[in-house]
């Protein structure tokens, strides 16, 4: 376990107290305790610790009340680097669970697989034929790789994942449990009066340090690949229909619905329970609040769009201000109406 001294290195923080002090855990300010560590964000907060007897340190980015808290230790960060202090904090007292590399029991590999020496293979995870793993890439137990699937390095694919055939994911990807991905596309064409099912012979193309979440899906592409570009995170419950196309470092939130052959692009915000509708794109840097349906087939760079339809932020807002005065207007207008003999 860290000392304080050891945790302000990491963070680029000042100590006031016993730097050789070890510290056991991280809490939260609620359940501070003697030899932990609480990261206090503002001054707000503070007082949910004030007055606690507990030896414990606190790191905050104001200048503490020394006095009245003698008993804590504290660790003084810049205001700025507070987000990526945090990180590291956590990072230090994380309990990633070391995976010994090699082949568990009851797995079933294929011919001609590429597995690198480092990897980890879970119990019961099935690997078809063709299919490449990259070094000190963890795949858990009850898993399904499909054949001619590649898989870079260092990525983690937890229990329970379906990997259809011939899907691509770089390094660096973290998958969670439950998630498909290279099901087929909903596509279908009306003949005659009957739905009549389209191949869907694509694949799925996942760029380097993309997270996907829990019970996601991602459906092959009828053609091509469907793609998420690098460093984008997806939320659990969220699906990604045929051909669509995310751009890098975009944030999709849980149960969004994104419709097939969407274009994304990059730095893209999508808020929970947004649907998106068919063939639409959405460009760079563009933010949708939670539970717009966005029907615009083209949305341009810097949008701010909510509401069903999906409309302008602001415009929408003000729409919802005026929605509690809606039937006194109305009352109004017809005592008018009915005053000019309307």
């Amino acid at each position: 376990m860290p000392t304080i001294g050891e945790i302000a290195n990491g963070i680029n923080g000042v100590v006031i107290g016993n730097k050789n002090r070890i510290i056991n855990n991280i809490t939260t300010p609620e359940d501070i305790g003697d030899d932990s560590v609480v990261y206090i964000r503002d001054k707000r907060n503070y007082k949910l610790i004030s007055g606690k007897k507990c030896a414990a340190c606190v790191v905050v980015t104001f200048e503490p009340d020394v006095k009245n808290n003698e008993n804590f230790d504290f660790i003084i960060i810049d205001d700025k680097d507070k987000d990526r202090a945090f990180i590291k904090l956590l990072e230090m007292f994380s309990e990633n669970e070391d995976r010994t590399p090699g082949i568990a029991e009851n797995t079933v590999i294929s011919n001609n697989c590429k597995i690198d020496g480092t990897a980890s293979i879970g119990s019961f995870t099935t690997i078809e034929k063709d299919v490449e793993i990259g070094k000190n890439t963890v795949i858990a137990e009850n898993c399904f790789v499909g054949h001619g699937s590649k898989i870079g390095d260092n990525c983690i694919i937890y229990p329970g994942v379906k990997i259809y055939p011939n899907t691509v994911i770089e390094g660096d990807v973290i998958i969670h449990s439950g998630v498909v991905i290279g099901s087929d596309g909903f596509g279908y064409s009306s003949i005659d009066g009957m739905n009549v099912k389209i191949p869907q012979i694509g694949g799925v193309y996942i760029e380097t340090g993309v997270e996907i979440g829990a019970n996601s899906t991602v459906d092959r592409a009828t053609i091509g690949y469907t793609r998420i570009g690098k460093n984008t995170k997806i939320d659990n419950l969220v699906h990604i229909g045929h051909n669509v196309t995310i751009g890098h470092n975009s944030i999709i939130c849980a149960m969004c619905g994104i419709s097939g052959s969407v274009k994304i692009g990059n730095n893209v915000i999508i808020a929970g329970a947004v649907g998106l509708k068919d063939h639409i794109e959405i460009e760079d840097n563009v933010y949708i609040g939670a539970k717009a349906g966005v029907m615009e087939k083209h949305v341009k760079r810097g949008s701010k769009l909510l509401g069903i339809p999906a409309i302008d932020f602001r415009a929408e807002m003000e729409f919802i201000a005026l929605k509690p005065k809606l039937k006194e207007m109305y009352k109004d207008i017809k005592r008018i109406k009915k005053h000019l003999g309307i």
